[in-house]
């Protein structure tokens, strides 16, 4: 028990240690692993570097090089100019075809992290240039995947039920996955209504009314559009503003300009070329089940063979600084998983005598761990936990199952999960420090508000 203690107690320190002195708190939390092997665990150092999420590292560093290449041979900025065209300029729909776009592709199969990969790019530089918030558009994207994740056809969907069906329990995939898409649109209503959705809609219909009555003409999008686009946003350093307080300054001022005037991206061989290899690396890994990190990198590196003029700069845009971030807290929490603190924390929730004690401490414990580490993983941990108690028949199966989905993934919106992640390292530079916070309030209010409000859930069925 002692060492379950220390290491929860270092965890908590590094977080406090990185909050309050401005240290990377991957680099804290891989110090703080570097003190549990060493003094406590029996593990020794190779015990951390077992704990090391390469797979992680590979996905970022594979995507953000692939993607810088496409920002800097300007692939990224011709896709945005197209889909605005497409909607005719509006940033308010914006946010909602980015939320949607990942929820079909996740809902057909693909694992999140591959459609984050591929959206967040495209999403956060339409953002930038229709001034959007970067937290409502990342986290849209990021809510909109988590839609499909409980599909019957998705790897998530595939893995409780069929966790399920090993215990000799009746799983309802249609319930769960009802269920999930239902507690994800919701919060996508909070999320565009709180993060400068609303704003959106105001400054459109304003200034369509404005040239309705001829005090200003109908602002035009490059492509021909007589609706509007949004505005410079009001001065944050050089971010782009949103969230608690500043979000309803992102949306723009009433000028309705873009932030470019370039007229839009002419298309070019290579970047054809990008967009295809963007395409291909996309199909591959969600049909191929292909490691989307490693088909990045190979792409990325192809390209840079291929055409090195037009790529030069991409590998400065690997964001190192969230590599650092997010590999060094996921791996503290894999020595916690390593040194049994994570099923020490859940033999103790089964410990209890209340089923829905019980029910919504795991909860607890999936939201939190989740947060930082890979939702599959946990799911795959936290039921068969749960297992005892379902099997007594004091609880609904179906329920329960909902609660642990729902409350181990709705959490991938801090920046410490592998989409979280994924989608912070693709804001721009100057908006990453805004946005990583706006990321981590909505949530730790996720991990708070998850685990009560899926006892909704649970509760029909105790007995």
């Amino acid at each position: 028990m002692e060492v379950h203690l220390i290491s929860i107690g270092v965890l908590a320190l590094s977080f406090l240690v990185g909050a309050t002195r401005g240290i990377n708190l991957g680099a804290a939390a891989l110090v703080g692993g570097g003190a549990i092997v060493l003094l406590v665990s029996d593990g020794g150092v190779e015990q951390l570097y077992s704990a090391f999420p390469a797979d992680l590292f590979v996905l970022l560093v594979g995507v953000t090089f692939l993607f810088g290449i496409a920002t800097v041979n300007g692939t990224i900025e011709w896709v945005v100019d197209m889909l605005g065209r497409a909607v005719r300029g509006r940033a308010s729909v914006m946010p909602w075809i980015l939320f949607i776009v990942a929820g079909v592709v996740t809902s057909l199969g693909a694992l999140a992290p591959v459609v984050v990969g591929l959206v967040a790019p495209i999403g956060l530089r339409l953002a930038k240039n229709y001034r959007i918030s970067p937290r409502l558009a990342g986290l849209m994207i990021l809510h909109g995947a988590s839609c499909g994740n409980f599909s019957p056809v998705n790897l998530l969907g595939a893995t409780v039920n069929s966790t399920l069906e090993r215990a000799g329990l009746e799983p309802n995939p249609v319930a769960l996955f009802a269920a999930n898409v239902g507690y994800n649109v919701m919060l996508g209503i909070i999320i565009y209504c709180l993060f400068g959705g609303l704003q959106l809609l105001r400054k459109e219909r304003d200034a369509v009314a404005a040239s309705v009555v001829g005090r200003t003409p109908a602002l035009a999008y490059a492509g021909g559009s007589s609706l509007v686009s949004q505005g410079p946003v009001a001065d944050r350093g050089g971010a782009t503003t949103g969230g608690d307080g500043d979000d309803a300054a992102a949306v723009g001022s009433t000028e309705g300009e873009r932030s470019d005037s370039s007229g839009g991206e002419r298309f070019s061989l290579i970047k054809g070329l990008t967009l295809a290899i963007i395409v291909a690396v996309g199909v591959i890994a969600m049909v191929g089940k292909v490691d989307l990190g490693v088909l990045a990198l190979s792409a990325g590196v192809v390209l840079t063979i291929f055409a090195p003029k037009s790529s030069s700069g991409g590998s400065k845009r690997i964001a190192w600084d969230v590599v650092l971030l997010i590999t060094g807290v996921v791996t503290y929490v894999g020595l916690l998983n390593e040194n049994g603190t994570i099923k020490f924390v859940g033999d103790a929730a089964n410990s209890l005598g209340s089923p829905l004690a019980t029910a919504f401490l795991i909860c607890l414990i999936a939201a939190v761990v989740s947060s930082f580490a890979s939702s599959a993983g946990i799911i795959a941990v936290l039921i068969p936990l749960a297992m005892p108690f379902l099997l007594e028949g004091d609880i609904s199966v179906t329920g329960m199952a909902i609660a642990i989905a729902i409350s181990s993934t709705v959490v991938d919106s801090t920046p410490f999960s592998t989409i979280g992640a994924v989608a912070l390292s693709n804001a721009d530079q100057e908006d990453r420090s805004y946005t990583y916070r706006g990321f981590l309030a909505w949530g730790a209010l996720m991990v708070v508000t998850a685990p009560i409000l899926t006892m909704i859930f649970v509760l029909p069925g105790l007995r």
